[in-house]
């Protein structure tokens, strides 16, 4: 069955959620909220989805499918948006504030990028090009959108996927902490 790209709509948001969480430091959230199991994380960013202005919103958000089944998913978003996309977020993970994943202390992009911020692939379905694919549509929202840079940030302990970005076309343009980790921010001229 062939594989599409197109824009994510609301209806796509329980399979979005999981792949979001799969970019997402999953274990760190559940240890610092006992409560939280995974499902009661995956509602979450499901609701995130949903909403018309978060960071994980449907309309930040392009999807791959094959037939009825989304198998990837990027979000990207103008960098000069991210405080006020993030604030919900941050009004809904309060309970994480003054912890090391206090989310209102990082600042993962700013004004002058389009901003890669989650990227996730179905682990059945990797290896089949769909990362590109949603690489190359997400170049072409952000050219279409008048950006002539898109960023991303790479945890430094993943030299696979920072090997990814560079074959990509992504330079390296500094460090920035995230969540007690450093990570190299890279942009690629588009």
């Amino acid at each position: 069955m062939e594989i599409t790209v197109r824009d994510c709509t609301k209806a796509d948001a329980p399979a979005v959620a999981w792949l979001v969480m799969s970019a997402w430091p999953v274990e760190e959230f559940l240890a610092m909220d006992p409560s939280m199991t995974l499902d009661s994380l995956h509602d979450r960013i499901k609701k995130y989805v949903e909403a018309e202005n978060t960071l994980y919103s449907y309309r930040n958000t392009i999807v791959a499918v094959e037939g009825k089944k989304v198998c990837g998913a990027v979000n990207g978003y103008d960098g000069a948006m991210y405080e006020e996309l993030k604030r919900p977020v941050i009004e809904d993970l309060s309970g994480f504030r003054d912890s090391p994943n206090d989310f209102s202390k990082v600042k993962e992009t700013e004004a002058g990028e389009f901003y890669l911020d989650s990227i996730g692939v179905d682990p059945s379905m990797r290896s089949r090009g769909i990362g590109s694919m949603l690489f190359e549509a997400a170049f072409d929202r952000a050219r279409k959108l008048g950006f002539s840079k898109v960023g991303l940030i790479v945890d430094v302990d993943k030299p696979k996927a920072e090997a990814l970005y560079l074959r990509l076309g992504f330079t390296h343009a500094g460090l920035k902490d995230f969540f007690g980790h450093q990570m190299k921010h890279m942009q690629k001229d588009v």
